[in-house]
């Protein structure tokens, strides 16, 4: 395999994960729509089931698998933007020519940030209502133990979310 058709080889490759990982991005807001629908439903029909506990747990995974997946776009653009494309001549390539268009990574950055604070919304309200719920049953000694649980998990997504932000808007090395 000659230098052109490695290249030509890692630059579809990586098209191609890219275009993966935003079929998974929205089979995963698929999947957390109807479950957390579907818990919502369980824990309105049976209050003292655990579904509603896990609700906030649900929320954390899906905002980590979504952060996954956009990290794996990020990384994959970055890589081709720096290291495929320069060595491609006489051509403006995709991902050089997105990054000239700054208005366009705007976009991008915003539905990430606007995604994740709706998110973060979200986690809060169904924290609180659960953390309520516990109250209001008498079960106070759980309070303190599952929203410790709750910040962890809240700090730990927040953590993922910044190295990611930093990363994916990083200036090109």
């Amino acid at each position: 395999m000659n230098t052109d058709e490695f290249l030509r080889s890692q630059y579809l490759t990586l098209r191609d994960e890219i275009r993966e990982s935003k079929a998974h991005i929205f089979w995963i807001l698929i999947a957390g729509m109807v479950l957390v629908l579907t818990a919502g439903y369980l824990a309105a029909e049976h209050p003292s089931a655990f579904a509603n506990a896990a609700i906030p747990f649900l929320l954390l995974a899906l905002m980590l698998t979504y952060i996954s997946e956009q990290n794996n776009i990020a990384r994959a653009g970055r890589y081709l933007r720096e290291v495929v494309e320069p060595r491609i001549q006489d051509l403006t390539c995709w991902e050089h020519w997105l990054e000239s268009k700054h208005q366009f990574r705007e976009v991008d950055h915003a539905f990430v940030i606007s995604f994740s604070l709706i998110f973060l919304v979200f986690f809060a309200i169904t924290t609180s209502l659960t953390l309520w719920q516990l109250v209001l049953r008498g079960q106070e000694w759980w309070v303190w133990s599952v929203g410790a649980a709750y910040v962890l998990g809240g700090v730990l997504v927040m953590y993922v979310f910044v190295r990611h932000y930093r990363a994916s808007t990083a200036a090109s090395a």
